[in-house]
């Protein structure tokens, strides 16, 4: 065949190189007919190779067009709901009891948006009349049932924190209309105070938080408070100081209003402070030091 970079007219094709006359077509040799059988057989291979490739290929690419359309098509996913780690004083002691406070009076607010209370941190002391203060170093806890000194349980607050809550009405008093989701409200806060107290420093032994809102009909005693000792409050609770506090508390560190108490939360708050709740007096000894008297109280 002539060379294809010829100038040669369309149409026309080489014609075959002439023989002699009677010369015949030479006889193909065995050698000749394997070997094309070989040359045959390595094309049908790699054809064979190329179309498996060519598959494979676009089996391949099929796959990836899929998932990217998938991944298109598909909604995102929410984003990882996050938790804001609850406060921590950066301090231990009263210090540390008054940032607490702080923060902790902040969360909790009547249904107008007014804070329920203030709140006031101290070590266990007793104001004397005279601008100085008496430590109180013991707690004597008397049930309605007692007989005599035997049946009085006493506790050493070695070192302990007290808080006051007072409501901003008259004589610490909550403004509006009293109710049971007020009240339930008010020793959240109180229980609250006292674990975050415990769970934060650990040195604390005792916790009071005077509940100045709730006045007494028995003019013998001065009022109600609720006072946790820690070994007692193991004993009695064993997770509720090691547990995060929105187990025991749902809700915890966020704004809390009477409207957030539930029938359930009055159960639960309620079996979580009953046993600590009490009336108290306080009796002077000697101008030295003082003792605050608790008797128990189903309120």
């Amino acid at each position: 065949m002539s060379d294809a970079t010829n100038d040669q007219p369309l149409g026309f094709i080489d014609a075959e190189p002439a023989r002699p006359v009677g010369q015949e077509d030479p006889v193909a040799r065995p050698e000749d007919a394997r070997a094309l059988r070989t040359d045959e057989a390595r094309r049908s291979g790699y054809h064979s190779r190329f179309v498996a490739v060519y598959l494979g290929l676009a089996v391949a690419a099929g796959i990836g067009v899929g998932a990217l359309v998938a991944s298109m098509l598909r909604d995102d996913p929410p984003p990882a709901k996050t938790t804001a780690a609850q406060f921590s004083p950066s301090r231990t002691g009263e210090l540390g009891a008054a940032e607490l406070a702080e923060n902790i009076e902040r969360k909790y607010r009547l249904q107008n948006g007014d804070e329920l209370t203030g709140v006031i941190a101290t070590r266990n002391t007793l104001q004397d009349g005279g601008g100085g203060f008496l430590r109180v170093g013991y707690q004597l806890v008397q049930p309605f049932d007692a007989a005599g000194d035997a049946d009085t349980r006493v506790v050493h607050a070695e070192n302990a924190i007290q808080y006051s809550l007072c409501g901003y009405g008259p004589k610490c008093a909550l403004p509006g209309t009293a109710s049971l989701a007020r009240y339930i409200l008010l020793k959240r806060q109180g229980l609250e105070l006292a674990v975050r107290t415990f769970q934060n420093d650990s040195s604390v032994d005792n916790v009071a938080v005077f509940l100045a809102p709730v006045t007494s009909d028995d003019p013998n005693w001065e009022g109600y408070a609720m006072v946790f000792d820690r070994s007692t409050l193991q004993r009695n609770e064993p997770t509720l100081l090691s547990r995060p506090l929105g187990q025991s508390l749902p809700g915890s560190g966020k704004t809390v209003t009477p409207g957030d108490i539930g029938a359930a939360q009055i159960k639960a708050i309620d079996k979580l402070t009953r046993a600590y709740t009490y009336q108290y007096r306080y009796k002077v000894l000697g101008g030295r030091g003082a003792v605050m008297q608790l008797q128990p109280t189903k309120r």
